[in-house]
């Protein structure tokens, strides 16, 4: 015990962003939002017992322990500063149909299938200048070729605050874009007409400058590379625009495991930045003048920022990709102060200014996923040794060496990120991918080796023929990752899909992840039970009924199977909810169990439960809401009914002002006869980012 508590020696420096984002995290999921002076006087308090700990130099253990409770606190206070200093109108009119005039700050669709503009909104119909959100994100029917960030644009748009979780205890989409200053959402049905743009705002003009370049360089790389599907895969790993990608790529990439290459993270920026930095050391080490009297490293280093800077500019600066880009700054900071560029301590440095300037990345799946990853691949470098070799072999003896090195390496490598990262594709999507580490390793050298230094050059010089050469090449790598991931994803089970555990069992997974990363020696091993949680804890029983948040579409469960009630509509949630459950889908059911007609569904005799839905936003007439009441025990209604037919009295109802209440909502049958309400409203609580402003 003395021995691996001496072991680490020096590491509580790696806790620290732990604690910070620990805080962070406990701020995110209060269900109150707690008020600014009770905040700082926790911080004054703890900050005052370390203080006292340190002058009376109480035990070092507890000195330890109480630097990292301060931590916490500060990381509760650093998420109520960013929350209250991004604070923007958000809409909250009870209209939704609206005349909006506003300027394309970026194009932001996920594929060809959904395109979506992020809006400055100019003026927006019945609603006070003061009370105008700051940004619209805005769904269109298709994509008009002329327009462009930077272009003013007029259309009608239907709009509303940006929805809260699609099931009890989901991803809460308006807490997010509380953070985005993003304070309504919609689409237009219509045409999208150019007006003129007006005087802009210097720090409105200068992002949409930036964004109107990455769409040039989107295009042009669209045009450039030819190969089928391939210039939007193409743009989407240079510029960050996914506007141009295939559905069915797409679809292909998630199921094989290679969806992360879709999004700028840490594996861009470090072929991005290691390019640069290898290729300027290099060039310069070919200048014997300058490489012997001059710090060509360093040089180098240098260089390796500006590239990270530029191609963080050019992507976009998504929250992946400033993430990514801090952690390659550290690394290369690090080797301009003479110190180890990739360490667990250059990582957690990173790790601390991430959080200091996004705090509320910390809920974030690809935040934990990446930092996990990297801090995997750390400790398993830091425990590694070198292998011996022979001073004098023959060349063909030490090339196969370093290629079965390379090859185990790689292996290894591929095993611990892919293992460090499953607990968080199991809790957040549901599922793993069996074939993830045969599909990274085939991809991971065609990427690195080929397509992102390809991609690099051939943008630099996207505007010459020069780039032809260069742009061919990075497309036939991309075809061949297209082909990877195609027959990986077509393997007999590719995918496993995995029921959601409860939030605990994450949390318990994290710290034993974090655990077997920082601790030192075998006494790291003990975290191996508590990593493993997510595979081992008990699953909630699925409900039986789930009903989307505003009543136009529900889901009924039995023996496993669901299906939804209306199958061609509102399917984001019901397919969230079969994922968390891990549910097959029994479409067939419907017609014997319900029969539907004019937004409402009446159950038949094989109905598993005796429960009538009517979706529409208009109220039944009575006599069909009579009918619904007869043969049912529970009626849910999408509208609000004030004058119900005598047929209805003694029936359970669920009606508009329950949705507006409650929110999206999963039914469980008691023994009793009775139902079990899980909502998802309660479960948010009252916060800066939550529309409905209701008793519970």
């Amino acid at each position: 015990m003395t021995d691996a508590i001496a072991a680490q020696t020096g590491r509580l420096v790696l806790w620290l962003p732990v604690a910070l984002g620990g805080g962070c995290a406990a701020y995110l999921s209060l269900r109150f939002e707690p008020s600014g002076l009770w905040v700082l006087g926790l911080i004054a308090a703890m900050g005052g017992l370390y203080a006292l700990a340190q002058r009376f130099e109480w035990k070092l253990a507890l000195r330890k322990c109480l630097l990292l409770a301060l931590m916490v606190v500060l990381g509760v206070g650093l998420c109520k500063l960013r929350t209250q200093r991004v604070a923007a109108p958000v809409l909250s009119s009870e209209q939704t149909q609206f005349r909006l005039d506003a300027v394309v700050v970026d194009i932001v669709g996920t594929d060809t299938s959904e395109p979506k503009l992020l809006l400055a909104p100019l003026r927006l119909s019945g609603v006070a200048p003061e009370e105008t959100p700051i940004r619209v994100r805005l769904s269109l029917r298709e994509l008009p070729p002329d327009i462009a960030p930077g272009q003013a644009i007029s259309t009608f748009a239907i709009l509303h605050p940006p929805a809260g979780p699609n099931i009890p205890g989901g991803y809460d989409y308006a807490r997010a874009a509380w953070f985005d200053a993003v304070g309504a959402v919609g689409f237009a049905p219509g045409r999208v007409r150019l007006i003129e743009t007006p005087p802009l705002p210097v720090a409105l003009q200068r992002m949409t400058a930036l964004n109107h370049w990455r769409w040039e360089v989107t295009q042009r790389l669209t045009a450039q590379v030819n190969a089928p599907r391939m210039g939007g895969f193409a743009a989407a790993l240079v510029t960050g625009h996914q506007a141009f990608l295939a559905p069915d790529l797409v679809e292909d990439m998630r199921d094989s495991g290679l969806a992360h290459i879709l999004s700028i993270s840490g594996l861009h920026m470090a072929i991005v930045g290691g390019f640069a930095f290898f290729a300027c050391r290099a060039a310069l080490a070919l200048l014997p003048f300058v490489a012997l009297h001059y710090p060509i490293k360093k040089w180098a280093a240098g260089f390796g920022i500006v590239a990270v800077g530029v191609y963080l500019a050019l992507s976009g600066a998504p929250s992946p990709a400033i993430r990514a880009a801090v952690v390659a700054w550290v690394a290369f900071g690090a080797i301009l102060f003479d110190r180890r560029a990739l360490s667990l301590r250059a990582l957690a440095v990173a790790a601390i200014i991430v959080l200091l300037l996004m705090p509320e990345a910390v809920l974030e799946p690809g935040f934990q996923m990446s930092f996990c990853a990297t801090a995997a691949l750390l400790a398993l470098a830091e425990a590694s040794r070198n292998p011996v070799r022979e001073l004098d072999v023959p060349w063909w003896v030490r090339g196969w060496q370093n290629i079965w090195h390379w090859l185990k390496v790689s292996v290894l490598a591929s095993t611990v990120a892919g293992l460090a990262t499953t607990p968080f594709g199991i809790f957040y999507f549901g599922r793993a991918q069996m074939y993830g580490l045969i599909s990274n390793l085939l991809e991971a050298p065609v990427t690195g080796f080929v397509v992102m230094p390809a991609l690099a050059v051939g943008t630099v010089l996207s505007a010459t023929p020069l780039s032809m050469p260069f742009l061919w090449l990075a497309s036939q790598g991309l075809t061949v990752i297209a082909h990877i991931a195609a027959f990986v994803a077509d393997l007999p089970g590719a995918v496993m899909t995995v029921g959601a555990p409860p939030n605990l069992a994450l949390a318990v997974s994290m710290g034993g992840v974090l655990w077997m990363c920082l601790i030192r020696g075998n006494a790291r091993w003990l975290g191996l039970i508590a990593a493993l949680a997510v595979v081992y804890w008990p699953r909630e029983t699925p409900p039986d009924i789930w009903l989307d948040a505003e009543g136009g579409n529900a889901a009924i469960q039995t023996k496993g199977s669901a299906y939804a009630l209306r199958p061609t509509v509102r399917q984001y949630g019901y397919q969230l909810w079969l994922k968390r459950y891990a549910l097959n889908e029994a479409g067939g059911r419907l017609a014997q169990d319900y029969v539907c007609k004019s937004y409402i569904c009446v159950p038949t005799a094989t109905a598993p439960y005796r429960i009538g839905f009517a979706f529409g936003r208009k109220s039944p007439k009575p006599e069909q809401l009579e009918a619904l009441c007869l043969s049912s025990k529970l009626v849910v209604l999408r509208s609000q009914i004030t004058d119900w037919p005598d047929g209805c009295a003694g029936v359970n109802r669920i009606t508009a002002s329950d949705f507006e209440r409650l929110g999206a909502m999963e039914l469980t049958r008691t023994e009793a006869g009775g139902w079990n309400v899980k909502a998802a409203e309660p479960l948010r609580g009252r916060r800066p980012w939550t529309q409905k402003r209701v008793k519970y």
